[in-house]
């Protein structure tokens, strides 16, 4: 399975590959000018300004490009890792809890540990600090399993990093397309309106292309936020059934109350974990 280390390097690399082509789809153009002296012909009125080439592969659009391919790396860990059979099996809450109201703890760590899931070692963490005393059960479990989810939100904040910062990148651009036109206008006075027209599509080039790298960043962002939401709950549920059999197996034996085992069941669904 690929590392997220090296989904950035094939990102980093099918980016230089693009501006290698752009530089050479540039360089064979024989009326191509140097990029100093073309902006500056811009700016006087000599050139339009307006290249599909140029304003798809041009400078302005390098930190867009390199924000769009970190995304796509991004989101393809994303997916990787918040695959729900990876993260949780719904069937080991219930196979642990039969173990736990048995008094099979040792066994109940051994499935945990054989689980493939974030949630096994999660739970076997849980049940080693159980065996060891001085924390209850749902205590445990539960301090287990937060510490074990927090790795699950590496990257989400990179991808809403992107959502914000790619409209900005946009907007940047626009900024700089104004000044070519309003500098045109102010030394030619307006008569070439194709120059006039090449920095305006500038503008808008880097605005719309800002824009296309950020709605997907925030909706993936989003998207993510509630899948890894949905896992939590799914966990929570899991731990509470847990503690709920584990409960109700010592009142059966004798070891608490049932009194006892019914509020303390009830105190962990109304908390929440």
């Amino acid at each position: 399975m690929p590392t997220l280390l090296s989904l950035l390097f094939r990102s980093l690399s099918l980016l230089l590959v693009i501006g290698a082509l752009a530089v050479a789809v540039h360089a064979a153009d024989p009326t191509a000018a140097p990029a100093a002296t073309r902006a500056a012909d811009i700016v006087a009125g000599r050139d339009d300004g307006f290249s599909v080439a140029d304003q798809l592969f041009g400078w302005g659009m390098l930190p867009l490009w390199f924000c769009s391919f970190l995304l796509v790396a991004f989101i393809i860990e994303r997916f990787r890792s918040l695959r729900p059979e990876k993260v949780i099996d719904p069937e080991l809450a219930d196979e642990v809890g039969v173990l736990l109201a048995d008094g099979q703890i040792d066994e109940a760590h051994e499935a945990c540990v054989a689980s493939p899931t974030v949630m096994g070692r999660a739970w076997a963490q849980g049940l080693t600090e159980f065996r060891i005393g001085g924390s209850s059960l749902v205590e445990c479990l539960t301090t287990a399993t937060v510490l074990h989810l927090k790795p699950l939100k590496r990257n989400l904040a990179g991808i809403a990093t992107i959502g914000v910062i790619c409209p900005l990148f946009g907007l940047l651009g626009t900024i700089v397309g104004m000044i070519i036109t309003f500098t045109h206008i102010s030394t030619a006075g307006g008569a070439n309106k194709a120059a006039i027209a090449g920095g305006i599509a500038f503008a808008l080039v880097k605005t719309a292309g800002g824009l296309v790298v950020a709605i997907p960043a925030i909706v993936m962002g989003r998207y993510f936020q509630g899948r890894l939401g949905a896992l939590a709950d799914q966990a929570e549920s899991g731990i509470n059934r847990i503690n709920h059999r584990h409960l109700h197996g010592q009142a059966q034996a004798g070891e608490i109350p049932a009194i006892r085992a019914r509020t303390e069941s009830a105190v962990v669904r109304l908390a929440g974990v």
